[in-house]
């Protein structure tokens, strides 16, 4: 008698070892604050990994999805491959490959109507981000139309769930501010890049930043699933833009200030009270659009500054 109650406390204390242990691993992982940087195709050359060091996400941006769900025999150069791999293996950062994006979405709407286009796209993506040191897929579709265009989007976004999660590969989507793709994309993606930078001039205050998360959670996605976009640029009341680095290099500015020669932007003092909100509301982490437009200075640069704030800034390097 003794001796089956000692082996069943051995046994639940074993059982409560393991549990507590795969909860400890999952915290972990979970408690991970995210810095995501897109970095377009055209910047990738003279990017550094010193530059990009805080992040724990580079996306690269990107492919046009092919309608008919094959993609090119070749969609990324040997050369930019080869560069984002050193990015990511110096850094230890993870790398994303983004399909669509502004003017690179007409293919969408066509081919997610398809199954067949849609689950051979995604076998594709799988192999190329297997073969290529990819850690995930990002899509980013702007914007279906329409409650077919939405299910369809949807189905993709659950299609690449099924193959890509058992891969231990991620799948995120990048989101508009005003458009709620539904509780069945919440549920597939593992995070969604919240575009909160593109309202009415000024385009990107920290008050629209907190209506914008406030609505995506009230829609049904997880704070934890939010990372909440900021920009590296600036832009007028006629929808002109210019690059954060631009805007500096003809105005040195204080870190408070957010507004140069009519172009409205986020200086480091309103990124880095973005990056603590999201910290104190438990969400993801931060999107940026996008890492080439940064000031390279230290002094100026909003990516140092978000390394600061999130604690990333002596933390990057491989793992």
């Amino acid at each position: 008698m003794h001796f089956r109650w000692h082996l069943l406390a051995l046994i639940i204390g074993a059982s409560f070892h393991f549990t507590s242990s795969i909860h400890a691993d999952t915290g972990k992982e979970q408690d991970q604050f995210v810095v995501a940087g897109y970095l377009p195709h055209y910047r990738v050359t003279t990017a550094t990994p010193e530059s990009l060091k805080p992040l724990t996400d580079l996306i690269y941006f990107g492919l046009t999805p092919p309608a008919g769900g094959r993609l090119d025999k070749e969609p990324v150069s040997p050369a930019i491959l080869q560069k984002l791999q050193e990015i990511k293996r110096l850094n230890g950062c993870r790398l994303l490959l983004c399909v669509g994006g502004w003017n690179r979405s007409e293919g969408f709407s066509k081919m997610t109507l398809h199954g067949g286009a849609r689950k051979q796209l995604v076998k594709e993506l799988l192999a190329f981000c297997r073969e290529n040191g990819f850690d995930g897929v990002d899509f980013d579709w702007e914007h279906p139309r329409g409650a077919q265009e939405l299910a369809s989007y949807q189905a993709l976004l659950t299609d690449a769930r099924e193959s890509f999660n058992p891969a231990g590969l991620l799948v995120t989507v990048a989101q508009a501010s005003w458009q709620d793709l539904g509780a069945r994309a919440y549920r597939a993606v593992d995070r969604i890049h919240l575009m909160s930078y593109d309202h009415d001039y000024p385009q990107a205050t920290f008050e629209k930043s907190l209506t914008d998360v406030k609505r995506v959670i009230q829609w049904g996605c997880p704070p934890h699933k939010v990372t909440l976009g900021v920009p590296f640029y600036g832009r007028s009341k006629r929808r002109e833009a210019r690059s954060y680095r631009k805007l500096m290099a003809s105005h040195l500015s204080p870190p408070s200030n957010d507004e140069i020669n009519g172009y409205a932007f986020n200086g480091s003092s309103t990124i880095m009270q973005k990056v603590l909100h999201a910290r104190q509301k438990k969400l993801a982490g931060i999107m940026i659009w996008e890492t080439g437009q940064d000031d390279p200075r230290e002094e100026f640069s909003l990516l140092k500054a978000i390394g600061r704030q999130s604690g990333r800034e002596s933390s990057a390097g491989p793992r």
